[in-house]
């Protein structure tokens, strides 16, 4: 009996001390344990991918030429507060543009002072009050570099920028300080946007550039972006600098105004299909054009080496002016459009693309209620579903509105290269396919 509880003793005593020299349980056994030749920073750690926001997008707009002339002078002044007003000018169209996140035109005249007098064709010379109603309307930048940039010297030119500026306008195509860029990148939506505008020089004089048969000063040469048909090439070798400038300095979306063509003209000339397609070469998405006072077709062309595919808009027509039928025996001086371009920025691919084109057909309208003239922009689709809204009284106006807005759809769409990828179409009456 005695040898039995010796041996219940001695094994009691062999589990203790078994169970003494094993590792405890706990609840983090689970957890991996360092090596020996492992530091607590060495433990491999999980770290979760941020995730990219959502595509973003912004809606670029542009309207060709904005141009002030005699009788439009006269109708736009008020004798009683010896004041010019233009707002009227725009009221019909200043929502489109107020849409767009940055809407662009042409400057087709400068702000020289009332000192200077002002003036029609062939040397404009335009009430600062223009710029006033450019602002309300909802423009964002000015484009100043076209053929009359220098009709009131180089005091009208800088002044025309110091004017613009004052009322919070940005302007590209002239500058006052030749140091400082010559072009715009804007931030918005988190798309940088590089934006600068050229014009075409007439033949040189000597040794001098000239604009409209202007001699320009050769102190301000610098401060005019244009280049010379006669020196394309080399001109053109000055322009891809400035866009690799561009995208140095972060430009992931590079837009072009520019100021060429021939006046009149339906269809692109020679030049301009040269250097629409060097700027595909070089790296450019859009180009809006103007100067032919008429649309012209817009397109979608490819770089050579098939990476780059850039929109052109050759002419816009003019948005603002008097150049119509009456004057020139010339219907489609009278026909603009606004053309929107929606850009969209993928985070997760980093890539910025084109995602779709829209235009609105304009047509300047000119009437006189009580003997005085009225000049408005009159967007014309909208316009014809709601006649007693924009003031269409009479069966010639009506007739002259519609036959705008057919011939702008008719050029556009019988002659315009349309992508499935990247449709084009007209605002309010048809939708992206």
């Amino acid at each position: 009996m005695r040898r039995e509880k010796k041996k219940i003793i001695l094994l009691l005593l062999v589990t203790l001390i078994a169970l003494l020299f094993l590792p405890s349980y706990n609840s983090k056994k689970s957890q991996p344990t360092l090596e020996s030749s492992q530091s607590i920073e060495e433990i491999p750690t999980m770290k979760e991918e941020p995730i990219p926001p959502p595509p973003a997008e912004i809606v670029i707009a542009a309207v060709g030429d904005i141009m002030v002339h005699g009788p439009q002078l006269r109708a736009q002044y008020d004798s009683e507060s010896n004041q010019y007003d233009f707002t009227n000018n725009f009221q019909f169209v200043k929502d489109y543009l107020k849409e767009a996140d940055l809407t662009i035109g042409n400057l087709e005249t400068t702000f020289a002072g009332e000192e200077k007098g002002y003036s029609s064709f062939p040397m404009f010379n335009t009430p600062d009050a223009l710029a006033d109603a450019l602002k309300e309307a909802g423009f964002q930048i000015i484009s100043t570099a076209n053929n009359h940039t220098i009709d009131t010297g180089s005091k009208g030119m800088f002044r025309t920028v110091d004017v613009l500026e004052s009322r919070g306008l940005k302007v590209t195509g002239t500058r006052r300080d030749e140091n400082t860029d010559n072009f715009i990148i804007e931030t918005i939506n988190d798309i940088k946007v590089g934006l600068t505008s050229y014009t075409y020089e007439t033949p040189r004089f000597g040794e001098y550039k000239t604009l409209n048969g202007i001699k320009m000063p050769k102190e301000i040469e610098d401060h005019i972006n244009s280049f010379s048909y006669e020196y394309l090439d080399e001109d053109l070798l000055k322009i891809e600098e400035t866009i690799k400038e561009m995208k140095g300095q972060g430009a992931e979306v590079i837009v072009f105004y520019v100021h060429w063509g021939e006046e009149y003209q339906r269809q692109p000339n020679r030049y301009q299909r040269y250097i629409a397609h060097q700027l595909s070469n070089y790296g450019v998405d859009i180009v809006f054009g103007s100067h032919p006072h008429v649309i012209q077709p817009i397109e979608f062309i490819e770089s050579e080496d098939g990476e780059q595919k850039t929109l052109v808009v050759y002419s816009l027509g003019n948005f603002l002016s008097n150049q119509r039928y009456e004057i020139l025996k010339n219907r489609y001086t009278e026909d603009g459009i606004i053309v929107n371009v929606k850009i969209e920025k993928d985070f997760k691919e980093d890539h910025v693309s084109i995602k779709e084109v829209s235009y609105i057909p304009t047509w300047v309208y000119r009437y006189y209620p009580h003997g005085k003239p009225i000049f408005e922009i009159i967007p014309v689709v909208e316009a014809l579903e709601n006649l007693d809204s924009y003031h269409i009284t009479n069966q010639q106006m009506l007739w002259r509105m519609q036959n705008s807005k057919n011939n702008t759809i008719e050029l556009i769409d019988s002659q315009s290269m349309e992508s499935e990828a990247i449709p084009i179409y007209v605002e309010g009456q048809s939708t992206p396919k």
